[in-house]
């Protein structure tokens, strides 16, 4: 191996090590199950919950206060079945310790999985090297391992099929040696999609978007036996897919395709008031007051039919379709801009405090305010990289245009969650997997550039 390549595995090796201990340490320092087992617990204790449920051998019961139903679990099940799996070699508090270590050892194969991709977009390990330090300290992304939610698994996955369509479908060419055939592959991409979707539901269609560029390669790059491929692609995705819907219809005589929260999605991404779960009730059945709520046996579950969705979101449609069109395209362009995980320190965001300000008046005194907020430091770094790593990463897309293969999969899959999210309900945390698209292109647009202006030294 040549002494610069050994330079740059080295230098590789460091930057995955200094990303993994960023990681762990600040998973070490966030408060166990006991400090968010309460209502604020959200999402972390409602996965700890269902998933203990899933392999407590009962349909419905109790952990910690907390109930779980099995017969109407909404969402896809891999991140419960994670957590349950975790919890039946650990109590709550160390289950939730060994989450955030395999999550902070699944964020940095992300980090790898980016660098190889970006070695196959741009053909430069230098740019493999910027591109794995940008996600390594990422603080977006060295931050949510320690969250016991979706996204860290879900963006593993996401990158896995990527890379794996990539290089080995789609750019067979880039290595010699022992490789895995085409179809192999296509079947390998195929579970990390159904992997993927069985995490996060909107990833349902991504298997389209392949088969989509598949059809590309086709006509531009003449792949040969692409149709074969889509086959394989569609049927083991669906195999995989499928056991979710299986499961359901043969315990609980409910069929669900991978989850049965879009309605409730499309919901609320058409109403204005939208909040907490009490708050979505009450919107959605406001007769059902504190009487109907009092009269509840403390076990009862109450499921919004479909028709009160379809009907509401109707009515917002026939009241001011051009105030939806509006509000929609607001909500995703406000998500995509705010930073997600600020929140982690302190309530008042930068852009709040900025919005504050300039309704009173751009003034010293005010700049020096939004500068006093908590955490002011930390979340201008969440902002300088987060915008930074999207202006970057749409002009490493236009220099990176000669490499249409990669460059429109991943573009596709920007498009495509941007438009899923235009239509449901967009938070920064659902648009949070696009980070790691960003910034593939980021590391290619920050090497190009040092190369120009410092042509001397590349």
């Amino acid at each position: 191996m040549p002494p610069s390549q050994l330079r740059l595995s080295r230098s590789l090796c460091l930057i995955l090590l200094a990303g993994l201990l960023l990681r762990l340490v600040y998973a070490a320092a966030q408060p166990s199950y006991e400090r968010f087992d309460s209502a604020r617990g959200g999402d972390a204790a409602w996965y700890l919950v269902n998933g203990y449920g899933f392999f407590s051998g009962q349909a419905h019961g109790w952990v910690q206060h907390k109930p779980f139903y099995l017969e109407r679990i909404p969402t896809p099940p891999l991140y419960i079945l994670f957590a349950g799996f975790v919890q039946q070699f650990a109590d709550l508090h160390a289950a939730v310790q060994i989450m955030r270590i395999l999550q902070c050892l699944a964020s940095m194969v992300t980090v790898y999985l980016a660098a190889r991709l970006s070695l196959l977009i741009a053909g430069d390990q230098r740019v493999a090297l910027a591109v794995a330090a940008l996600l390594a300290f990422h603080p977006g992304l060295v931050i949510e391992p320690a969250t016991i939610a979706t996204e860290t698994v879900y963006i593993t996955f996401l990158a896995m099929a990527f890379w794996l369509y990539l290089e080995y479908v789609a750019l067979p060419g880039h290595e010699a040696g022992s490789r895995p055939s085409p179809r192999a592959a296509i079947a390998l991409t195929a579970m990390a999609l159904a992997l993927a979707t069985l995490t996060r539901a909107v990833a349902a269609l991504l298997p389209l978007l392949v088969c989509l560029h598949l059809f590309f390669m086709s006509r531009r790059h003449g792949l040969a036996d692409w149709r074969r491929l889509c086959l394989i692609l569609i049927v083991v995705y669906a195999a995989i897919v499928s056991t979710w819907t299986i499961y359901n219809l043969a315990l609980w005589d409910r069929f669900v395709i991978v989850s049965d929260q879009l309605l409730p999605a499309l919901w609320r991404g058409a109403e204005m008031d939208d909040g907490s779960p009490a708050q979505n009730d009450a919107l959605l059945n406001p007769e059902a007051g504190s009487d109907a709520d009092a009269a509840c046996h403390p076990d009862c579950k109450y499921q919004h039919p479909a028709e009160l969705y379809i009907e509401q979101i109707r009515a917002v449609l026939g009241a001011d379709l051009a105030g939806f069109v509006l509000r929609r395209w607001q909500e995703l362009a406000a998500s995509l801009l705010q930073p997600y995980g600020t929140f982690a320190f302190g309530d008042t965001s930068i852009r709040a405090a900025a919005s504050d300000m300039l309704g009173q008046g751009i003034s010293a005194e005010g700049l020096l305010g939004i500068t006093r907020i908590d955490g002011f430091a930390i979340k201008l770094v969440f902002w300088l990289f987060h915008i930074g790593g999207i202006v970057l990463g749409i002009v490493g897309m236009w220099h990176s245009r000669g490499q249409a293969p990669a460059l429109w999969l991943l573009l596709g899959f920007v498009l495509y969650t941007l438009a899923a999210h235009l239509v449901l309900l967009a938070l920064p945390r659902y648009l949070f997997p696009l980070e790691f698209v960003w910034l593939i292109f980021a590391g290619i647009s920050l090497v190009a550039g040092c190369d120009r202006l410092m042509p001397d030294r590349a």
